[in-house]
């Protein structure tokens, strides 16, 4: 597996993370995954993009709401830009929130992928903010790298439980919760006790999250973690589930991860 590259950009009160990976495919079939409301729901999160400067870019984060921006630089199949300057909340008196993918061809069938996601100017203020986005936007890039690898050009269906903890509870260990202590990436692994079934490969796993390539009982990248922010927790199931039996699988799977997330969260 090729690794995700990482940084933070903080030079002249910019203040962008920005995150670079190598993909399969040509720049045009690239552009089809970053640049179409369905290519960036395979990687990222649902979307709605409008193929033009000046169009809508809309990403939706299940409980979290909707982000709205707006395309100001389209160059296919090489450069997309987008900026969200309500990314606070109407009338926040915030900069904009700027994030631009560029495409570049190494090779007839592989291409770097860098996204850069932040402030132009004024970022020093927002520290914490671009912080808190750095190992999202890494996550995501390594869901493209896989996409592009195993399910390029398959249709996606996105599941995702958020359950949020309450005030002043620890999140749990949804590792050990799933029965996946231990794993290593590139291992084999699959989840046990009352965790709903999936089996897959490790694509990357930290202390509080883990990815797995599924085989079991869809084809996908299944994410769980835990999320916390400003004394609150919340347990964490994401999944990009691709073919043709993706939808019916995610409406069978949700209710079982749903309940599963819940008595977690309760002990």
């Amino acid at each position: 597996m090729t690794d995700v590259h990482s940084r933070l950009d903080d030079e002249d009160g910019r203040y962008r993370a920005v995150a670079e990976v190598e993909v399969p495919g040509t720049p045009e079939q690239v552009w089809e995954a970053i640049a179409t409301g369905p290519g960036v729901e395979a990687w990222f999160v649902p979307a709605e993009v409008e193929p033009r400067e000046g169009g809508r870019f809309v990403t939706h984060h299940g409980s979290f709401g909707a982000s709205e921006g707006v395309v100001t630089a389209w160059e296919p199949p090489h450069r997309l830009v987008y900026e969200e300057p309500d990314w606070q909340g109407p009338g926040v008196p915030v900069p904009p929130w700027n994030t631009e993918v560029l495409v570049e061809a190494v090779s007839g069938d592989t291409c770097v992928v860098r996204l850069s996601s932040g402030f132009l100017s004024g970022g020093d203020d927002w520290q914490d903010d671009i912080d808190g986005t750095f190992e999202g936007w890494t996550a995501a890039l390594r869901n493209l790298r896989t996409y592009l690898t195993h399910f390029a050009g398959l249709p996606t269906t996105t599941l995702l439980v958020m359950h949020e903890l309450p005030q002043g509870v620890p999140a749990p260990d949804v590792l050990a919760a799933a029965g996946l202590s231990g794993i290593r990436p590139g291992q084999e692994a699959e989840t046990a006790g009352t965790a709903p079934r999936l089996r897959g490969t490790v694509e990357a796993v930290s202390a509080k999250a883990v990815a797995l390539r599924t085989a079991e009982p869809v084809g996908g990248i299944f994410e769980l973690t835990t999320m916390e922010w400003g004394g609150t927790a919340a347990i964490v199931v994401g999944g990009h589930l691709y073919g043709p039996d993706a939808t019916k699988v995610r409406d069978r799977e949700q209710p079982a991860w749903e309940a599963w997330a819940a008595k977690l969260a309760t002990g």
